[in-house]
């Protein structure tokens, strides 16, 4: 995914080895396999959706390992595509698309998310939502992985779905879909991605942990800064990062945003990395995450908890550490 250039960054600009620290970065083939990973050890750290900070330390999905994170790699970055089929039949928005919805009931239209605990899944689901839709009487929704929703998309499978870049913009540039929005006009500076550890890593390892979230912070810094934009294209199009051609990946990261059918859109909060706290991992953050998963009704019985609860995922604390001390410092 396009997200994870703090972590290519740091790798390929020396950020790590400057510190010390023999990272390999494993490129996997999707969030399920990162998840079974992390919980049987195979991983150290990931790059994740935030939801699997307590998809694994809770249990949602039947795998308990306890999980922190003290950096936040990613904001926004999501956009929700949909087919050509809608747009001939008179979409243009979301209001719009419910009233194509209720003048087609024999139809069961078909959105996706990428995974069930997912931003993507949450804000398409939010959208919808937000344009008298419901995503569970209404529409059927679907979970599709990111690489293959395009295709799904191309071949009818699906009548639209929200994704990280850069699988929405592959489908924009070669016109097989257009953007209704962006995540960040409907949901603005939404959590997306974090730095995911388990807890066992952090309690061994507390002074390697700071030392790649210094790491990681100097990457997200460099990922924000205009003038490495383009370079940062280049790095993620290489195939052992994401592999996809530099103008996709250039379409959320430089722009104009490509929004399809002979429309643009700026592209300066399509994907946020470092500006304005993006990185603190804070209780709000991760309440957003929760809310849209009792909203939902995806984990009903988890869908709060108290605040030490929360924040003995979401570990401001370390992050505070490091900020303050400038170099690693133990937080137990």
């Amino acid at each position: 995914m396009t997200d994870c250039a703090p972590l290519v960054v740091a790798k390929e600009m020396g950020f790590f080895e400057r510190r010390g620290l023999k990272v390999e970065l494993s490129r996997e083939p999707g969030w399920a396999t990162v998840r079974e990973k992390i919980y049987h050890g195979e991983l150290d750290a990931a790059q994740a959706p935030a939801s699997m900070v307590f998809e694994l330390s809770w249990g949602y999905s039947g795998m308990v390992c306890p999980c922190i994170t003290a950096f936040v790699t990613a904001l926004n970055g999501n956009a929700i595509t949909l087919s050509n089929e809608l747009w001939d039949l008179g979409v243009r928005d979301g209001d719009s698309l419910r009233q194509v919805i209720r003048k087609h009931p024999a139809r069961r239209f078909k959105f996706a998310g990428v995974l069930k605990y997912s931003s993507q899944n949450y804000l398409m689901r939010h959208w919808l939502r937000s344009h008298g839709i419901d995503p569970d009487t209404d529409v059927e929704m679907v979970i599709v992985a990111p690489p293959q929703v395009h295709d799904c998309l191309k071949h009818g499978y699906i009548d639209g779905y929200c994704v990280a870049e850069p699988w929405s913009s592959i489908s924009l540039l070669e016109g097989v879909g257009w953007c209704a929005t962006l995540s960040a006009d409907f949901q603005s500076r939404h959590l997306e991605k974090v730095f995911l550890v388990t807890q066992r890593f952090h309690d061994e390892n507390q002074e390697a942990h700071q030392l790649l979230l210094l790491a990681l912070r100097e990457a997200a810094q460099f990922c924000d800064a205009p003038e490495h934009r383009q370079e940062l294209v280049e790095l993620l199009a290489r195939d052992a990062y994401v592999g996809l051609p530099a103008k996709v990946i250039a379409n959320s990261l430089v722009g104009p945003f490509v929004m399809g059918k002979n429309r643009t859109c700026a592209a300066d909060e399509a994907i946020l990395f470092y500006r304005g706290e993006a990185n603190r991992p804070t209780a709000e953050k991760a309440r957003w995450v929760l809310d849209e998963i009792g909203l939902n009704h995806l984990q009903p019985e988890r869908s709060g908890g108290p605040s030490a609860e929360i924040q003995s995922c979401f570990r401001e604390d370390i992050f505070e550490a490091m900020i303050a001390a400038g170099e690693p410092r133990i937080v137990d």
